[in-house]
């Protein structure tokens, strides 16, 4: 489910765009959240990509929880639009994913302890 590319064109070959991506946040924490679901990349070469939506969503949705959206409310992961979860959220989703095991926690678990080093992550929909 998860996947990782070395460049932008080895991605395109893979599957062109319909890609969720799981990108972390590089802006300072003294960031708003107006700002920091303002200022984005897309497709990072250390993002990780979900192909579609729908393992994403039903599977892990429960485990990543509540994040920030654009208009400030607090839900589920927008698979159409972004979702920002802070630096303080990482460790719960990672104890949830390690108590569920789902298919391919690992490599989830992996890069969300290597988000710590950002100010969070985004969840950028397809």
């Amino acid at each position: 489910m998860f996947k990782k590319f070395r460049s932008q064109e080895e991605r395109r070959r893979y599957g062109g765009s319909c890609f969720i991506e799981l990108q972390f946040c590089r802006l300072p924490a003294s960031e708003s959240p107006e700002v920091i679901l303002d200022q984005f990349d897309n497709w990072r070469n250390d993002s990780l990509y979900v192909q579609g939506d729908e393992p994403l969503y039903t599977v892990y949705g429960p485990i990543f929880g509540n994040g920030i959206h654009p208009n400030m409310t607090e839900s589920y992961l927008d698979v159409w639009g972004i979702t920002y979860y802070k630096p303080s959220q990482i460790d719960g989703i990672i104890a949830r994913a390690l108590e569920s095991k789902p298919e391919e926690y690992e490599m989830l678990v992996e890069w969300l302890n290597e988000a710590k080093n950002y100010n969070g992550f985004y969840i950028r929909g397809v």
